[in-house]
């Protein structure tokens, strides 16, 4: 039964990190940001339809597509939102489009959830369907597509399945910063983050830590990740571990499953299984730490498919 456990895992994570490199939401890296229009919705000129793009393609931009509308999707969109309005001086804009197959509907949803936007960012409509302006070629099974541009161009791309503030926010944060021309990730709290919801019910359900974990996880064993991005990535995952030991646990059983298995080199660059191997190491646990929900049992095998049903 442990072997048919640790097989499925295995073969979960591979499917994962290879869906992974597949995704693709939105111009990559390098590629323009094109003229698009969009309707207001409040406001003076709500109403009007504008091209989003005009008077903000000579300088730092972040264009959030909200695909589909969900909790996270929305607590994450706010948040990055806010930040987003801290950094106006900085010349930093923000642009938010939703993506819908019913403008009409989705109008009145954003009246009736207005108190759950950011502020200082006015949202849009695109009037070009649930796949959003052609030109750009959104994945229409994407949840959100972040992109940050410079310029006219794109120079960081964040197609996300499961939004989490957790696994994300500081990741495009970080992305935010680099356009700005600072070498620094801004931690949650940094971004307006308060961990009040986590603090009350003491951790994420099992679901939510399934999808933190794959979203914290897969920037560090893609396999066209630079040592740049393994190394943002992994410090990512070392802070978060630091703070939330069922992630640590976690993160210890996959990665002493995928060094003792033989199947390290399957996953990402060099960089990628150092930080593998000293994490099957080093997070490790001591004594009983090893014990969580589900009493210090193996994840049954059909939990950790969720990785590759998601993708």
């Amino acid at each position: 039964m442990r072997f048919f456990w640790l097989s499925s895992i295995v073969f979960c994570l591979t499917l994962a990190a290879v869906a992974d490199d597949l995704i693709f939401s939105g111009p990559q890296v390098g590629e323009p940001v094109v003229p698009f229009e969009a309707r207001i919705v409040f406001g003076e000129d709500a109403g009007n339809h504008v091209n989003v793009i005009k008077g903000i393609d000579d300088g730092p931009v972040m264009l959030v597509f909200v695909q589909q509308v969900t909790r996270p999707s929305i607590a994450l969109t706010r948040l990055l939102g806010n930040y987003a309005s801290t950094k106006k001086d900085e010349g930093l804009q923000c642009r938010l489009i939703f993506l819908t197959s019913d403008p009409t509907e989705t109008e009145a949803w954003l009246r009736r959830a207005r108190g759950a936007l950011p502020e200082g960012v006015s949202p849009m409509i695109s009037m070009d369907g649930i796949e959003g302006p052609g030109a750009y070629g959104l994945h229409r099974k994407m949840t959100l597509t972040i992109l940050i541009a410079n310029q006219g161009r794109v120079v960081a791309n964040f197609p996300l399945v499961q939004p989490s503030i957790q696994a994300d926010a500081v990741k495009i944060g970080q992305a935010i910063e680099k356009v700005l021309g600072r070498k620094q990730t801004p931690s949650l709290a940094e971004m307006g983050f308060e961990e009040r919801q986590m603090g009350m019910r003491g951790r994420a359900d099992s679901s939510e830590q399934e999808g933190i974990y794959r979203q914290m996880m897969s920037p560090v064993i893609q396999k066209t990740a630079t040592p740049e991005d393994v190394l943002a990535a992994a410090e990512q995952v070392e802070q978060f571990a630091a703070k939330n030991p069922w992630f640590k646990q976690r993160v210890h059983k996959a990665t002493n499953l995928i060094v003792d298995g033989g199947k390290l080199s399957n996953y990402g660059t060099l960089s990628a299984q150092n930080y593998l191997k000293k994490w099957a190491d080093e997070f490790a646990p001591d004594n009983d730490e090893d014990s969580d929900e589900n009493g210090g049992k193996p994840v049954p095998a059909s939990d950790d498919s969720k990785d590759a049903e998601s993708s």
